[in-house]
């Protein structure tokens, strides 16, 4: 079996977020643009979710379900 480090893969996931948020910010068009967000918020395993759209929110909702489902599978396979 591999182990792998979890400050490793915690240190890729932080490049390829940034590598993300300038791929964004120099591939923008100039004119208008449509901008949406929001965030995820964990208390335990339980997610806040808060977004400008309601896309932006289902969107968010799916994402906190996956990683609470991960979370409870991660803390009782042992």
């Amino acid at each position: 079996m591999v182990e792998i480090d979890l400050t490793s893969v915690g240190l890729v996931v932080v490049v390829i977020g940034f590598l993300l948020i300038f791929t964004g910010i120099f591939s923008q068009n100039k004119g208008k643009a449509k901008v949406e967000g929001g965030g995820i918020i964990f208390i335990g395993p339980i997610p806040i979710v808060g977004a400008t759209s309601e896309r932006a929110f289902y969107t968010l909702l799916f994402i906190a379900v996956v990683f609470m489902v991960l979370f409870i599978m991660l803390n009782y396979s042992r």
